[in-house]
């Protein structure tokens, strides 16, 4: 069979999400509570977000990355907001000469991420890069990409094949003949004191995932078998060429890892909504749940489409039956959420994160995170508590692409991703501490949206669910 090419796919995508979500998308409003950071949101009118233009100017370090949950936050000072990125440059200038850097992102666009790589491989590490192609091509330039492969071709002569550097674009998934190069993961054979370091999540390496988005990353590291794994996917996804068995899970101890595209032996069922059926909401014992029962926190970027009824169908029925579910979302499709909304114990309960900074009608600051986090009963245990967080997007261009999801078992890392959904929850984005100027520009906001929808223009369009 021909692949579809990358703009096909982009364009069906499109389409379907603009028709799900019609002429007149719910708009969710948000409260006047403000998300706590060391440096508020100034109180000033909001002008149109954009990251510095400063370089940060790479320097040998010896960073060890530290092991678990690191999450930013666009809304707080500029550490909060780089925790992630900073915490990517550190480790790529911590790795050795002759040592190992991999990185898989759906799009690159930092230049203190190019200059990072480069000056890595230029220090004799082998830098291997795969994108999609839909981010870098000559209608859609990509200066940092080109930069990064004029640099690769130089100081090559002496180095060994498998040591070499490059930047690979795959055409629709690396692994399969549709869907996207979606997956979000990067690798370290060395960094600081760790050997076989993995970072993955939702955040792709671009300014845009810092200071526009709210994203999550989990690092691992000193464990040869897992480094082994995604190192194995990563060729894969290097080849551009379809693997007939494209899904692959493997488990160590408390991580699972789920890598798509969902195609090949033992894709019979929703993997997503596998998990979901094995959750039963009473009888959570062991001090997990509220109140003996289930306890649920979601924080997803995107949910539409017959998979994402699906799943919809699905909460609202554990929410009907006792379970504790709060759900933060960017882009949920309309049908999606009047599945939520309608429901006999009243709404499940759920809060769009968004925000238009600038006022022009379409959201630029949003959700991009893409987890569940669950305590209590979980297959036939009662005080489960476990998390699967990664990539993909409870939709279904998500099960034919390339994605990484894990599954985590810990009190700790459960509870850091349902506190964060929590505080989302309670403290949605805001424009001001002052009630009155936070009125005044909620309904600023609520008018340019509606405008822009009355000249047929599309409030998600600032949007990359990707």
């Amino acid at each position: 069979m021909r692949r579809l090419s990358a703009a096909t796919v982009l364009a069906a995508v499109l389409a379907l999400l603009a028709g799900l979500l019609g002429a007149s998308p719910s708009i969710a409003q948000p409260s006047s509570s403000q998300p706590s950071s060391s440096e508020p949101a100034v109180e000033a009118a909001p002008e149109r977000l954009a990251a510095p233009t400063r370089r940060v100017k790479p320097a040998p370090m010896r960073y060890t990355p530290p092991v678990g949950v690191r999450v930013n936050d666009p809304l707080g000072d500029r550490e909060a907001r780089r925790r992630i990125i900073g915490h990517l440059i550190r480790t790529i200038n911590s790795v050795p000469g002759r040592e190992k850097i991999r990185f898989a992102s759906w799009n690159i666009r930092s230049d203190d991420i190019v200059d990072a790589l480069i000056a890595a491989h230029n220090r004799g590490v082998s830098v291997r890069v795969v994108l999609d192609r839909l981010n870098a091509n000559k209608e859609n330039v990509n200066e940092g990409v080109n930069r990064m492969q004029a640099a690769f071709k130089k100081r090559e002569a002496n180095r060994r094949a498998e040591m070499k550097s490059d930047v690979r674009k795959c055409v629709s998934s690396c692994r399969n003949r549709s869907g996207i190069a979606h997956t979000k993961f990067f690798l370290f054979s060395k960094a600081g004191r760790a050997e076989d370091v993995v970072i993955y999540g939702s955040n792709n390496a671009t300014d845009l995932a810092a200071y526009g988005q709210w994203n999550d990353v989990f690092t691992i590291r000193n464990r040869a078998n897992i480094y082994a794994e995604f190192e194995h996917v990563f060729d894969q996804m290097r080849k551009d060429k379809v693997v007939r068995q494209a899904y692959e899970s493997y488990e160590h101890g408390p991580y699972t890892s789920y890598f798509y595209p969902y195609r090949g032996a033992g894709t019979q069922e929703d993997p997503l909504l596998r998990d979901l059926n094995d959750i039963v909401c009473a009888g959570a014992t062991g001090g997990t749940g509220t109140n003996g029962m289930t306890k649920i926190r979601i924080a997803q970027t995107s949910m539409h489409g017959e998979r994402g009824k699906a799943i919809a169908q699905r909460l609202r029925t554990m929410w009907q039956r006792g379970c504790d579910i709060k759900i933060v979302y960017a882009v949920f499709g309309n049908n999606v959420l009047n599945i939520l909304r309608n429901t006999g114990r009243g709404p499940v309960p759920h809060r769009q994160i968004a925000q238009d900074w600038n006022f022009d009608g379409v959201y630029d600051r949003y959700l991009h995170m893409k987890y569940m986090a669950v305590s209590g009963r979980y297959q036939g245990k009662t005080d489960a508590e476990v998390t699967w967080n990664g990539s993909a997007n409870w939709t279904s261009v998500a099960l034919v692409s390339d994605e990484i999801v894990m599954r985590i078992y810990g009190a700790g890392v459960r509870k850091q991703y349902a506190d964060w959904v929590d505080h989302l929850y309670a403290n949605p984005p805001a424009y001001s501490r002052n009630p009155r100027v936070q009125k005044q520009r909620e309904t600023q906001a609520l008018l340019a949206r509606r405008a822009l929808v009355a000249r047929g223009g599309n409030p998600y369009a600032g949007i990359q669910v990707n």
